[in-house]
C-alpha cells in the first residue's frame, strides 16, 4: 500500500478531479506516459483514483527513435508498467525514416499519435502530466518570443479532449511523492541537455528568479490563470461585436471598415484572429501577422491587402474589409 505523501499530494489530485469533473464515472481516458517523474506519478495517481472512482485507462507511450537504447527501454518500463496493472498499452513511433529537426517537430509526432489513438475509440480524453513548473516554463518562454495575452495563458487544465490534472502541483512535490513511495521512473538525460530552449529556461533561467522569490512557479501559474481570464473575456466581446457588423452575400464574406476601426485594438485584433479560425486557418496565424492585418485597415495610405499563410487574404476596397482565400 501507498504511503500518503507529506503534503498529501493524492488528496490534491482527487479533489482537483471530482471538483472539475475531470472524469466521469465507467468511463476510458487515455494516459500518456513516457515513462519520466511526472507521467509515472500521474500513472500512480490515476490507479490508485480508479479504486474509488470507477474508470479505466489506457497508457499511450510515443517512441521518438532519437535516442537509441535508451528510448527502447522508456518504452519497455512504461509497457511493463502497464502489464504489471493489467493496463492495455499503445505504442508509436515515426513512420519511415522521418527526421525530427525540433522539439516542436517531436511535439507534434507525440500529439498526432495520441490524438489518433483517441479518436480510434471515440475521442477519448487524453490525460498529460504538465506540472506547475512546466506552466512556469511555457509561460516565460511565450513571454520571451512576444506573445500576447493568449500566450501568456499557456497551458489549461482541460484543452478540448486535453486534460493536464497537474497543474496544480510543483515539480518537487512530484518527485517527494515518488520517493517517498518507493515508485521508479525512467531519467531523460536529453532533458539536461542545453542545446534545447526549454532546458536553459528550466535549469539556468527559473533557478535564478526562485532567488528572488520561492514561490516564482506558484506566482507565474497565477499570471496564466489571469490572462486565461482576460483572454476569455476579450474573445466573448469580440465575438459579440463580429456577429453584429460582419455581413456575407453570395460571393464574399465582408466588414464595414468605419465599424471595425471603432473597436477597441484588443477587440480589433481578437476579431482577425476569430476570422481566420473561421476560414481554417488557426494554426498558421501569428501574432505579427495579425497585428499586420489591424495596422493595414486602421491606416488610410499604403498596402491595401495582406495574404496571411499565402491562403487567406484580407482586402481594402470602398471602405470594406473583405475576406476571401487567396488563387495561387
Amino acid at each position: 500500500m501507498e504511503k500518503v505523501s507529506q503534503k498529501n499530494l493524492y488528496a490534491r489530485f482527487k479533489k482537483n478531479i471530482i471538483e472539475n469533473s475531470l472524469i466521469e464515472e465507467e468511463s476510458e481516458l487515455i494516459l500518456a506516459c513516457s515513462g519520466g517523474p511526472d507521467s509515472v506519478c500521474l500513472f500512480h495517481l490515476l490507479e490508485r483514483l480508479s479504486k474509488e472512482i470507477k474508470f479505466s485507462f489506457i497508457v499511450a507511450h510515443y517512441n521518438h527513435k532519437v535516442r537509441g537504447e535508451e528510448a527502447n527501454a522508456d518504452e519497455l518500463f512504461v509497457r511493463k508498467l502497464s502489464e504489471k496493472y493489467n493496463r492495455e498499452f499503445l505504442r508509436g513511433e515515426p513512420k519511415g525514416t522521418r527526421e525530427i529537426k525540433s522539439e516542436e517537430d517531436a511535439r507534434k509526432l507525440r500529439y498526432d499519435f495520441l490524438q489518433r489513438a483517441s479518436e480510434g475509440r471515440g475521442k477519448l480524453k487524453i490525460f498529460i502530466a504538465h506540472n506547475k513548473d512546466d506552466q512556469a516554463e511555457t509561460l516565460l518562454l511565450n513571454l520571451i518570443r512576444g506573445a500576447g495575452i493568449r500566450g501568456l495563458r499557456s497551458m489549461r487544465t482541460v484543452n478540448g479532449n486535453l486534460v493536464r490534472p497537474l497543474l496544480f502541483a510543483e515539480k518537487n512535490e512530484i518527485v517527494d511523492y515518488l520517493k517517498q513511495n518507493k515508485i521508479k521512473y525512467r531519467i531523460d538525460k536529453s532533458n539536461n541537455s542545453l542545446v534545447y530552449t526549454r532546458n536553459i529556461m528550466r535549469h539556468n533561467i527559473i533557478p535564478l528568479l526562485r532567488q528572488l522569490n520561492p514561490k516564482v512557479a506558484t506566482a507565474l501559474s497565477r499570471t496564466a490563470d489571469l490572462a486565461a481570464l482576460s483572454d476569455d473575456f476579450i474573445r466573448r466581446e469580440a465575438q459579440l461585436s463580429l456577429e453584429k457588423i460582419l455581413k456575407e452575400n453570395k460571393k464574399k464574406i465582408f466588414i464595414e471598415k468605419k465599424s471595425f476601426t471603432t473597436l477597441s485594438p484588443a477587440i480589433q485584433l481578437e476579431i482577425i484572429r476569430l476570422l481566420a479560425e473561421k476560414n481554417g486557418f488557426a494554426h498558421d496565424l501569428t501574432s505579427g501577422q495579425v497585428d499586420e492585418v489591424v495596422q493595414m485597415i486602421n491606416k488610410n495610405f499604403g498596402k491595401k491587402h495582406k495574404i496571411i499563410a499565402g491562403k487567406l487574404k484580407f482586402e481594402l476596397i470602398g471602405g470594406r474589409i473583405i475576406l476571401s482565400r487567396n488563387k495561387f
